[in-house]
């Protein structure tokens, strides 16, 4: 009898459901069975395998069998909980507060250790950890490999007659060669909490929240120490709040609906900022959506921000929504309990402990640009933001000289155009220091930057355009009195630049440069403020002072298809610049320059999977270059969410969310090489996704047509 108490059921629970990619189940669980069967003690375990479970499986066969090591493998989905099967063999999510709830139950029977080998499941490894003494969960994503080798190590261990911690820490140093050893976690309890356990007791909490708060933190994901600390905040804030954070990546608009309904229903958004973050555009489009809902929903959510051992000037836009509020700041693992303490209390009500008199001694004494850095184009260590002109990997172009050479001249209007990440802004900073040194004043608009109520009220956005005209260049604001005027605002706004703005510089020139003025194109007032400005083109000709006014408008989306008349369109007068991707030539030039990452053959396959996509490429480059991931893994990986191109990819999926006309539009595309609604073929060319190729419509690069074809949904 008591060699029967000895022996150890191990209960083996198995889920790929048919909708979800594929895993080596059965090769994970045939080294276990391996092991246990060769090992010395292997008298003292006994092995049980559930295959295809569902969620009435789980918990019957755990009643069966009364394991004493319960192990799941399959996928987790974050905070979603781990993936079992329905009825029909499709994936059905089983969330962590059910799992803690079933395993509550278990614990004083038999359950003494619980693995889950599936990615992201340390969600629900805390939450079964209130119940059981040992559990394992991941903190990241596990490669198959990966899995099958901790696994292997952890159960060779057990039988050989080691505890779970031992077992725990021989699994995880099998993973070193895999460069995934951190992932796997263990939450165990104190001798007290076990003993208490035993015995059928829980300690419950002292006291309860009295009031719950919905949290969003964002953060770069597979980033150190962003993940790890990010995770930690979670776990901690969890207890008394509604937490959200993204620990795994759906597919499909499925996943865009979940981060926007999380952030509106939010009243906070965390988000920590790192020289890793500041250049993620999913963290960039983030802090802006959350900006855009906090105007729209009275200020919810706040936003606070946390400089994780950061200390350079943010760069715009991120200067824009960040500089004017508190921030927290983190240097090392040592801060985190006094960081969790300050966000708790600014939940509450209180302040971030980094305010303006704060903030100069916080940072390094380099001067922040005024100018914007978009996300993302090309920059010279990091291929992200606005590139220095001075860079060595700056690729000029046949329009860099022309676009240089007209703004040196006087009056002059110029239109830069093109899709999104070809560069446009690169070569407004260009045109910018160009003009700074031939004495003239140079006032930058991001029309990012127009509050939601301007875009839709015509007065209002021109009173704005005129107070935001004149606080870039210092000027003394009278826009109160030229509104007094019964006229129309364009009317208003002309006389407030040339009477004022133009008066008060006096012969020195004014460079007006606006960038993203496709958010106007939707707005009902757009043929009056683009007619307004194609009036001041023309003024040049009749009215001296308008000779000393440059215009610079740069625009992603085709503007002849949204303004009624071409002859009030500021944007085909004066210099036209078109800009496009890279020549084979620029990407084999850049290649060199990087020093040849790429050998031909590679360099040729990059071309097939990028084309000339200048981001991409660079990212490509640098990530090679600087021997983060090796030329196989990145175009083995390139669709992957988690590979290296999946925080550009999830940006423009989640751009896409909702906008069921450019769904449609780009699935037609991606099938036919077509696009019957040519507005929607603008707009989606606009946004950098498609192109034209002779008479076909197609993808822009061949990246995002396995990409959109994967993960769109009509």
């Amino acid at each position: 009898m008591r060699d029967n108490q000895r022996v150890k059921t191990i209960l083996i629970l198995a889920a790929n459901p048919k909708n979800t990619s594929r895993l080596r189940l059965d090769k994970e669980v045939q080294e276990i069975d391996e092991g246990l069967r060769r090992a010395n003690k292997r008298e003292q375990f006994k092995l049980e395998q559930r295959w295809a479970v569902r969620s009435h499986d789980f918990y019957r066969a755990i009643l069966d069998t009364q394991p004493q090591i319960v192990h799941f493998c399959g996928h987790g989905a974050g905070e979603d909980g781990i993936v079992l099967e329905d009825e029909t063999g499709e994936a059905a999510l089983v969330q962590a507060h059910e799992l803690a709830s079933m395993f509550r139950l278990f614990a004083s029977e038999s359950v003494e250790c619980v693995v889950l080998n599936a990615c992201y499941s340390e969600g629900q490894a805390q939450a079964i950890a209130q119940h059981v003494g040992y559990v394992i969960g991941t903190n990241r994503t596990i490669g198959d490999n990966a899995a099958i080798a901790f696994s292997r190590a952890f159960y060779d261990a057990l039988a050989a007659g080691k505890t779970i911690e031992y077992a725990f820490e021989l699994g995880s140093a099998c993973l070193v060669g895999f460069s995934e050893h951190q992932t796997p976690v263990l939450k165990k309890k104190s001798q007290d909490e076990l003993s208490a356990l035993k015995k059928g007791i829980e300690k419950l909490p002292d006291t309860k929240p009295t009031e719950r708060k919905h949290i969003f933190i964002s953060y770069k994901r597979n980033a150190d120490p962003d993940e790890a600390v990010a995770i930690e905040l979670y776990h901690s804030l969890s207890q008394h709040h509604e937490v959200f954070i993204d620990q795994r990546m759906m597919v499909g608009t499925r996943w865009a609906e979940c981060i926007e309904k999380q952030l509106r229903q939010s009243d906070f958004l965390i988000v920590f900022l790192s020289s890793h973050s500041v250049h993620s555009e999913m963290v960039g489009l983030e802090i802006q959506r959350a900006h855009e809902l906090g105007q729209l929903q009275g200020g919810r959510p706040a936003i606070l921000p946390v400089r994780l051992a950061y200390r350079e000037q943010f760069q715009y836009p991120l200067s824009a929504y960040l500089d004017p509020i508190n921030w927290a700041f983190w240097q090392d693992d040592s801060d985190t309990p006094r960081l969790i303490a300050e966000l708790t209390q600014a939940i509450s009500g209180g302040e971030l402990s980094i305010g303006e008199a704060q903030k100069p001694s916080l940072l390094k004494a380099i001067e922040a640009s005024p100018f914007p850095r978009p996300f993302p184009s090309a920059q010279l260590e990091m291929p992200e933001g606005t590139m220095d002109s001075e860079s060595q990997f700056y690729v000029e172009r046949p329009c860099d000289a022309i676009a240089l050479g007209t703004i040196e001249q006087k009056g002059v209007t110029i239109a830069i155009k093109g899709p999104r990440q070809v560069g446009k802004s690169s070569l407004l900073i260009r045109i910018k220091e160009t003009a700074e040194k031939a004495g003239k004043r140079v006032a930058f608009l991001d029309f990012q930057l127009f509050d939601k109520a301007a875009l839709q009220d015509g007065e209002l956005f021109f009173r704005q355009f005129c107070t935001w005209v004149t606080d870039e260049l210092e000027m003394e604001d009278r826009v109160d009195e030229y509104w007094s005027s019964p006229l129309g605002n364009s009317q208003r706004c002309t006389r407030y630049v040339s009477r004022h703005i133009l008066k008060g510089l006096g012969k020195q020139p004014l460079v007006l440069a606006m960038d993203e003025v496709d958010k106007v194109f939707d707005a009902e007032f757009r043929n009056d403020f683009f007619g307004m400005l194609r009036s001041w083109h023309n003024c040049r000709a009749t009215t001296p002072i308008w000779k000393n006014f440059d215009l610079t408008l740069v625009t992603s989306t085709e503007p002849y298809q949204l303004i009624d008349d071409l002859n009030q369109s500021p944007f085909n007068v004066g210099q036209v610049i078109e800009m496009g991707d890279f020549s084979p030539e620029q990407v084999a030039d850049l290649n060199q320059r990087h020093g040849l990452p790429f050998n031909p053959s590679e360099e040729r396959r990059l071309i097939g999977l990028l084309g000339g996509h200048p981001y991409l490429i660079r990212r490509s480059l640098y990530l090679i270059a600087s021997q983060q991931i090796s030329p196989s893994e990145l175009f083995a990986n390139a669709t992957y969410d988690s590979g290296p191109f999946g925080d550009h990819l999830r940006h423009h999926l989640s751009l896409l969310h909702n906008k069921t006309e450019l769904i449609q539009g780009l699935l037609e595309i991606i099938r036919q090489n077509n696009c019957a609604d040519k507005r929607i073929f603008w707009r989606l060319r606009g946004a950098g996704l498609v192109r034209e190729e002779g008479k076909a419509i197609v993808p822009r690069c061949q990246l995002y047509a396995e990409y959109f074809r994967e993960n769109l949904r009509e």
